[in-house]
């Protein structure tokens, strides 16, 4: 009698905690994605000086002059949630938020002040990685580009908030003049509606590929081509290569991309990069070379070219840069649109997270005419804290 109580009392705890079990993992695959919150903030103060006959307002009452100190913010603040599905896929979606206006005056934005930077869902699995929504072409995700140490990216429009490009440089975002999409050995780095297929690495190598239907994000299909194409579809495809070579570590890239639009926007680029790692050491070149998709461009051309070194040693890194990139502008005038960034950088890593940044840089804008207002050459001094949360 005895027996069978302990035995009709053991199988119901067996089957209240077997239904305990069954009711946690029932509540553990009922959960929703949680998300997880990270971003950046930086905040910087530069002095710079611009060249004199380009600010000069004695010669012409038009000009401008800028002031030589300038405070600058960059913040971003991450959202991200990923959930793994019972057939192994991972399912992430991913919304960036800015937290600064566009500075259309001097970054030579478009003057969109658009909280939203990215946001996108990826699917990761065995197939590789696929995301689709408002985020980076693959050429931009998988490229190497020079490397670099301090306050502001050389191959970014940071640095026109401290030493000015010229109007005139940067007009036609559109075609290859000095516009922020263009001055850069990058391709692919706008955050339009896009899918982009990046595979699994193999024997460190991935290649990349990027669709993207309408530059305006309209529910619309894109009117592109001909004289009356109102739109741009972009194209870009991207292989890549990661791996350590003995005590070398070593990182190379080639891509290529294309702009469907009018017959006077549609352009063609193509990209290489390379970085080799020896410890502490790091040097590496970026190249990319624009070109007429269509013949009706006539002066389309542009050429990006940099080189940098960085080394890093504990909490402390620095790193100097090299960028030049020349780009026709009319037929009309002899000689080429031309910008070179030279910069020298560090930072220090005061705690997780936390850095002192510093770079001085000089920044040469070389219109094909000799207008004062359409050149400026000056150099900046700019530091300040970054901190990763």
């Amino acid at each position: 009698m005895k027996k069978s109580l302990y035995m009709t009392t053991a199988l119901a705890a067996a089957s209240v905690l077997a239904l305990g079990a069954t009711d946690a993992m029932a509540a553990e695959k009922a959960k929703k994605m949680q998300i997880k919150v990270s971003g950046s903030f930086k905040s910087l103060v530069g002095y710079s000086k611009q060249s004199g006959s380009f600010e000069s307002t004695a010669s012409s009452t038009a000009r401008t002059g800028y002031d030589q100190l300038n405070i600058v913010n960059d913040s971003e603040i991450h959202f991200k949630g990923t959930t793994k599905l019972d057939n192994g896929i991972s399912v992430s979606v991913v919304i960036q938020l800015e937290g600064d206006q566009d500075e259309a005056n001097l970054t030579g934005g478009n003057g969109n002040d658009n909280a939203v930077d990215e946001s996108y869902v990826k699917l990761t699995g065995g197939f590789g990685d696929v995301r689709i929504g408002s985020t980076k072409a693959a050429g931009f995700v998988l490229k190497h580009a020079a490397p670099m140490a301090g306050a502001i990216a050389v191959e970014s429009p940071d640095s026109n908030n401290f030493i000015v490009r010229p109007a005139a440089l940067g007009s036609n975002p559109g075609r290859n003049t000095l516009s922020n999409a263009h001055v850069g050995t990058h391709i692919g780095g706008g955050d339009g509606m896009k899918i982009v297929y990046i595979t699994p690495k193999f024997s460190g190598f991935r290649v990349g590929a990027s669709f993207e239907p309408s530059n305006a994000n309209t529910t619309n299909p894109a009117a592109v081509g001909g004289t009356a194409g109102t739109e741009r579809q972009t194209y870009d495809i991207i292989a890549s290569y990661e791996n350590k070579l003995g005590s070398v570590d070593l990182k190379a890239d080639i891509g290529y991309w294309e702009v469907h639009s009018t017959a006077a926007t549609s352009i063609k680029s193509w990209r290489a990069g390379a970085l080799l790692g020896f410890g502490a050491v790091t040097v590496g070149a970026s190249f990319k070379d624009t070109a007429d998709l269509d013949s009706g461009i006539t002066a389309g051309a542009n050429e990006a070219f940099a080189v940098g070194a960085q080394y890093a040693t504990g909490p402390f890194t620095v790193g100097v840069k090299y960028l030049n990139v020349t780009s026709p502008q009319t037929t009309a005038v002899n000689g080429d649109d031309e910008v070179t960034k030279v910069a020298i950088g560090g930072s220090y890593t005061m705690g997780p997270g936390v850095s002192l940044v510093g770079t001085i840089m000089h920044v040469d804008w070389d219109d094909e005419t000799t207008a004062d207002a359409n050149n400026n050459s000056g150099w900046a001094a700019i530091g300040g804290v970054k901190v990763a949360f």
